[in-house]
């Protein structure tokens, strides 16, 4: 019998922060051109398209795999929810920065910080939540 107790919370975060990233992931590393568009990034060279296919596509379906085996292997599951943490609040906090001195993003790039603080948030109470039973 499993002594992990699973939090709709920490599921709801693993799955839904497992597919994000997997989806993102995915789109850069096959179409990563078409993921510049958005910020208006031009990926002109042979090296542009490898940074980026390598840098956000690899390292994004690497996340997504580390978040899914959390959903999947209890062992894994509270060191993929603080990865969670860790990781979208790196990117709130990027975001948060860039706003104060850049100036207001579009409101796409401020979508994905509400899904970043979201994802963090639902894995803060679920560890708090599984690690209480």
């Amino acid at each position: 019998m499993s002594d992990v107790v699973k939090s709709k919370e920490g599921t709801i975060a693993l799955a839904g922060a497992g597919a994000v990233m997997l989806l993102v992931g995915t789109l850069h590393l096959v179409a990563p051109q078409m993921m510049m568009n958005a910020p208006a990034i031009e990926l002109t060279t042979i090296n542009h398209l490898h940074l980026i296919r390598a840098a956000l596509g690899g390292a994004f379906i690497g996340i997504a795999a580390l978040f899914l085996l959390g959903l999947i292997w209890e062992r894994m599951r509270a060191f993929a929810l603080v990865s969670i943490v860790v990781l979208f609040s790196g990117f709130a906090f990027g975001r948060l920065v860039s706003t104060a001195l850049d100036g207001l993003p579009a409101g796409m790039f401020l979508g994905i910080l509400a899904f970043e603080l979201i994802f963090a948030a639902l894995a803060v109470a679920a560890l708090r939540t599984e690690q209480q039973h």
